[in-house]
């Protein structure tokens, strides 16, 4: 991905790349740089504020940026896992932020790039997902439907008799994604189990959950993909960088 040197949008006019990698391995992870910028669009309109009017076409040709030359640019840094093919990247630096959404778009919009697919085939990019909101989506008051959907790979997650292995299982299938749906009966409310407890959890790892139902206020219609698993602290940048305050937040060696 890095080596395409491709900028992907992330949301409206800001952009981002991968700006630097570190292909050496350190305990198992790879690191490196993400840069967000602002793409100018020259072609549009132009405002000059000093007569609060369009800008003359001559006050625009004063305007000189260089193609590769982009503002507003932010650096955040990321840690890949190479075992777990999992990436842990910073959301906060220098008062800008990188949501889960954008890193997602990033990611996703390098594996579609077409010299990806022709080495790689599908690759499909995921947000781990929070088990806190996992369980705030099971709490509501009425669930009429739970719809749990893993991508492949994925580890044992269904007991001997159902399926040993939900990789296999697809690769028999030809299939790249299962969807497993609970309705409620009629007048009643889903009761996640244990054993929907388990493969929800798988879910967060390469998959989302979506749960349907009502609560006090009414319709209900959710999802983990929009509740990310996140973590936080607050270091003393006297005392320590910016990277290791971030490379510290990050487990190593152990599974979560």
């Amino acid at each position: 991905m890095f080596d395409q040197k491709q900028a992907v949008k992330l949301h409206g006019d800001r952009f981002g790349m991968l700006s630097l990698i570190n292909r050496d391995e350190d305990d198992g992870f790879v690191s490196g740089v993400i840069t967000t910028f602002i793409k100018v669009e020259f072609d549009g309109r132009w405002f000059d504020a000093s007569v609060m009017d369009d800008a003359s076409a001559e006050r625009v040709a004063e305007v000189v940026i260089p193609d590769d030359i982009y503002p507003n640019a932010a650096r955040f840094y990321f840690e890949f896992d190479v075992q777990k093919h999992r990436i842990y990247v910073q959301s906060y630096s220098e008062g800008k932020y990188l949501s889960a959404k954008q890193a997602h778009a990033l990611f996703s919009g390098l594996a579609e790039l077409r010299q990806m697919k022709a080495k790689f085939g599908k690759i499909h990019v995921t947000i781990v997902q929070s088990k806190e909101g996992l369980d705030k989506l099971f709490s509501i008051k009425i669930i009429k439907e739970i719809k749990i959907t893993i991508y492949k790979p994925n580890p044992d997650i269904f007991s001997e008799n159902f399926e040993a292995n939900i990789e296999n299982h697809l690769a028999q299938a030809h299939s790249q994604s299962v969807t497993i749906s609970y309705q409620a009966d009629p007048g009643e409310s889903v009761r996640p189990t244990a054993e929907i407890m388990q493969i929800s959890q798988a879910a967060l790892e390469n998959g989302n959950v979506q749960v349907r139902g009502r609560d006090e206020a009414g319709a209900v219609n959710k999802s983990t993909d929009k509740i990310p698993k996140e973590y936080h602290d607050k270091y003393d940048s006297d005392q320590v960088t910016e990277r290791n305050a971030f490379r510290r937040l990050i487990p190593r060696w152990i599974h979560i």
